[in-house]
């Protein structure tokens, strides 16, 4: 059976961007919204807040995934 999907793509401390080439930000709070789908149903969607200077939330689909300092290729040892 295969593994259900976290709701939450992004964990509190992790970074991000608001496009790619903007500059990173970590995710500070993470809560649900009641939206209409398509098909007139509400749905809950995954919302985010960046530690940016403003109180706007975010949709998942907005954020793109960054490497984290301690993740980045430069950071890593090279393979034997």
């Amino acid at each position: 059976m295969p593994r259900e999907r976290p709701f939450f793509q992004y964990v509190i401390g992790s970074f991000v961007q608001l496009a790619q080439g903007a500059p990173m930000q970590r995710v500070i709070w993470r809560g649900r919204q009641v939206v209409p789908s398509i098909t007139g149903q509400p749905q809950e969607v995954a919302v985010y807040r960046l530690d940016n200077d403003h109180w706007d939330c975010y949709y998942e689909y907005q954020l793109h995934p960054t490497l984290q300092q301690v993740d980045s290729p430069r950071d890593r040892r090279p393979r034997r």
